[in-house]
């Protein structure tokens, strides 16, 4: 699950890098009387990975006695860490967002370089900018996130719908096929604005196409706009959802929306595989692949977004660097079996390391995705690559579209104006 910075921590970052002291003892958190073991937080946004990341801790707690490895999850993780910014009490391990959320915090000096650990030799070449600040790693890119359309199967069946659609009118004849047999084509989680700045990235990406890069350079520098030749096909994948994800779908949350595909009362979700993280509570049988989102009218167009979707960053001026270090090392270790990666990476909802690693386990969904690798269909997330708190500018923005408050012309010049007000 992403979150992005908000303008109040961009502020943070900029006018306040020195406020505050860092009165943080060692041992203040999760030990019990007369344990004196060093404890090293790692600071997590919410999702559905908790058991899962506990896990993980549990394990490497148990192999020493030096070190009380703790997960402390927050619900409001940009809140949080804005306020850890402004009194410069940073967590020793924490998440970030790849790329310009990794770039802002290694510019303003509050991360640690790790361009001498381990994991550097391990990582699959095209993963290591999105941790890169100046040529050096500043965070360790954990895992490969999908963006797509996953899908209830047996609903497809249901329907009629005998291959995934390629293009927008065949996915505009798959939607007409559900309601046909008057199931709901599209899970609504609209009332969260994260969710909608990963619909925005998929649909962009799709009508750019092989000229992205040079999109995201013209954006970061002052002089590209969101109004590009088939822009209009982006709007109209947005009206197909607003139209098709039932009544009051603007009340639905990202919570509401996940449970709607898992319990079968919607066929598609438009989203990462963390949608799928509670699915192994309400109904781990059920098949759900996935599929590229169809925007375009040349199925060659239908590529699936995977992009690193969580890095971990080292509080530079954390008073238990050293032992920060060796969690981090446990973490980013792909060797392990029975380590972070096996209790993280390789369950249903998971995602892969962004590093080799062997997965035991097999999910329709991850078949679907190993399958889009391998044939090299895939494209990057180009939100990510835009200034540090455009996410939250962005998801905002296409809520409004939603809502019916904004045009498609509106909100276009709506982007175009985020993006250009945090460059200043």
């Amino acid at each position: 699950m992403k979150k992005s910075l908000s303008l109040m921590l961009i502020f943070v970052l900029l006018v306040l890098p020195a406020c505050g002291t860092n009165d943080r003892s060692g041992t203040e958190n999760g030990n019990a009387e007369g344990d004196e073991r060093v404890t090293v937080k790692l600071a997590v946004w919410a999702s559905g990975a908790a058991d899962n990341f506990a896990k993980a801790a549990e394990e490497f707690n148990k192999r020493q006695n030096k070190i009380n490895f703790v997960i402390d999850m927050q619900t409001s993780y940009t809140e949080y860490l804005g306020a850890k910014v402004a009194s410069n009490d940073l967590p020793d391990l924490f998440f970030l967002n790849p790329y310009s959320e990794v770039q802002q915090f290694a510019r303003n000096g509050k991360i640690l370089d790790l361009s001498d650990r381990k994991f550097n030799d391990q990582l699959y070449d095209s993963m290591k900018a999105s941790g890169t600040y100046e040529s050096k790693m500043y965070a360790f890119p954990t895992v490969l996130e999908m963006l797509g359309i996953y899908y209830n199967q047996d609903l497809f069946k249901e329907a009629g719908i005998e291959k995934v659609p390629e293009t927008f009118d065949e996915m505009k004849e798959a939607v007409d096929k559900l309601n046909a047999k008057n199931i709901t084509p599209f899970a609504a989680t609209f009332k969260d604005s994260w969710t909608l700045m990963h619909m925005l990235s998929t649909l962009q990406g799709a009508i750019l196409g092989d000229d992205m890069d040079d999109w995201i350079a013209d954006m970061n520098a002052g002089k590209g706009t969101y109004d590009v030749e088939g822009s209009n096909r982006v709007y109209e994948f947005l009206d197909l959802i607003k139209e098709n994800s039932g009544k009051n779908y603007m009340d639905a949350d990202s919570t509401t929306g996940f449970n709607a595909l898992a319990n079968g009362e919607a066929a598609m979700l438009l989203s990462g595989e963390f949608a799928l993280l509670n699915l192994s509570s309400i109904n781990p049988d059920l098949p759900v692949g996935l599929f590229a989102v169809p925007v375009t009218d040349n199925s060659a167009d239908a590529k699936l977004d995977v992009d690193v979707g969580i890095s971990i960053a080292v509080n530079k001026d954390s008073k238990n660097l050293e032992a920060a270090l060796e969690v981090l090392d446990y973490i980013s270790d792909n060797n392990d079996k029975n380590g972070w990666f096996h209790h993280v990476s390789d369950s249903l909802g998971s995602s892969p390391p962004a590093m080799p690693f062997e997965m035991t386990k097999e999910y329709p969904y991850f078949k679907d995705y190993t399958n889009y690798m391998n044939a090299g269909k895939v494209r990057g997330w180009n939100y990510l690559q835009l200034p540090s708190g455009f996410g939250s500018t962005a998801g905002e923005t296409i809520q409004g579209y939603m809502m019916n408050g904004l045009d498609s012309k509106q909100t276009m010049q709506a982007l175009d104006n985020g993006v250009k007000e945090l460059l200043q």
